[in-house]
This record gives C-alpha cells, structure tokens and sequence, in this order.
C-alpha cells in the first residue's frame, strides 16, 4: 500500500487535498511516534507528549480533506490518535504510519 501512486492512495482515502488548509502532514508526526497498532476497524497511533500541538494541527487539517475518516485525540495526558475508517483505509495509513518507515524519516 506504501507504493500506491498518490492519486491512488487518495482515491483510497477518499481524500479531497484541494481541502486541506496548510498544516502539519505525517512527516512532521513521525519522529514522534512511539507505537502503531491495528483494529478490524481502527489505526492507532501513540506519540510523545511534544507532539500534541503538531498531531491536533494534523488531525483538523486531516478532517477537512478527508472528512470520511474518523479523527480522535485522546483528551487524557497520553497522545493518542484514534483513526476509524474502512480496511482499506486503514491500509494505507497504517503503512504511512509504519515503523519502518518512520525510522526512514528521522
């Protein structure tokens, strides 16, 4: 799924990115992961407490352009992203959002 062309991996996310104002994009989120983990029907995806303010920016941009997937922000002092959306979906961000390649992007 990491190798989908990215017209195809917006048609998989349903995404609309003319939507998306100028925020924050999962590349900025990555040093910051700390663990990924997978439901039948969510993504979930934890982060240093340092990166609050950069993941709430992502998320509301995130919910404008791709308004079909479900966005949550754990209100509690742990930082956690709660992603819900279709298996396919849920695919793709997983890859995204996948060790590996975070440890690319540091």
């Amino acid at each position: 799924m990491a190798d989908l062309p990215r017209e195809d991996l917006l048609t998989v996310l349903s995404c609309e990115p003319e939507r998306r104002p100028e925020a924050p994009v999962i590349g900025d989120l990555a040093p910051h992961v700390t663990g990924v983990s997978r439901g039948a029907a969510t993504l979930t995806v934890r982060f240093r407490p340092e990166a609050r303010a950069t993941l709430e920016a992502f998320v509301e941009a995130e919910r404008q352009c791709c308004a079909g997937i479900g966005w949550e922000v754990s209100e509690g002092p742990e930082v956690v992203l709660r992603i819900e959306a279709g298996p396919e979906a849920l695919d793709a961000l997983s890859t995204m959002f996948a060790p590996e390649d975070i440890e690319k992007a540091q």
